[in-house]
C-alpha cells in the first residue's frame, strides 16, 4: 500500500517536471529573420511602455502564436515580409534614450522555427534590470500560447512613481 502511494506521488509530481518542453527559445540575430509574418505588438499603450515587445509569427506554418492576454493588450498586423516587419520593430522598440539594443530570440517547436520574439534591452539605469518583460511559451494543439508578465521590480517602480524602494 505504501509503495502504491509513493508511485502515485512520483507520477503526479516528479514525472511532469521531467517532460521535455516542445517549445524553446534560442538567441538569434535580426539578419536571421526571413519570410512572411503575422506581427503581434504586445502592449505599446504609451510612449516607452516597458511591457512592449513584438512577436513575429511565421505565416507559412500551421502553428499560431497567441498571447495569453485580453485582445485589447495586443495588436496584430498580418502578411508582412521581413523588411516591413523589421521596420515596424525598429520604429516601436528602438529608443536611444532608454533602449540599448533589441534582443532577438527564435521560437522553436520541435527544432522548427515558428516565430521570433523581439524585446527591448534597456539601459541598466532605467529600471535596474535589462529586460522588463518575462515570457513563457507553451505548446497547445496547433498553437503556441505566450504567457507574459512585467517584471515585479519594474511594476513596483511604475506603481510607486519611480521609487522602487518605497514602502507600500
Amino acid at each position: 500500500m505504501k509503495l502504491a502511494k509513493i508511485l502515485i506521488l512520483f507520477s503526479l509530481v516528479i514525472l511532469p517536471l521531467n517532460l521535455k518542453a516542445e517549445v524553446s527559445i534560442k538567441q538569434c540575430k535580426e539578419a536571421d529573420i526571413s519570410g512572411t509574418f503575422t506581427l503581434i505588438i504586445y502592449s505599446n499603450s504609451f510612449i516607452n511602455d516597458p511591457e512592449t515587445f513584438i512577436i513575429l509569427d511565421r505565416a507559412d506554418d500551421k502553428t499560431k502564436i497567441v498571447p495569453y492576454a485580453p485582445a485589447f493588450k495586443y495588436r496584430i498586423i498580418e502578411k508582412l515580409n521581413e523588411k516591413e516587419a523589421i521596420k515596424i520593430v525598429n520604429e516601436i522598440l528602438r529608443n536611444s534614450a532608454f533602449v540599448s539594443s533589441i534582443k532577438c530570440s527564435a521560437i522553436e517547436d520541435k527544432e522548427k522555427i515558428v516565430g521570433y520574439e523581439l524585446k527591448p534591452i534597456y539601459f541598466p539605469w532605467i529600471f535596474g534590470i535589462l529586460e522588463a518583460v518575462e515570457t513563457v511559451y507553451k505548446k497547445e494543439d496547433d498553437s503556441v500560447i505566450v504567457f507574459i508578465r512585467l517584471d515585479p521590480r519594474v511594476e513596483k517602480q511604475l506603481n510607486s512613481g519611480g521609487d522602487s524602494n518605497k514602502e507600500d
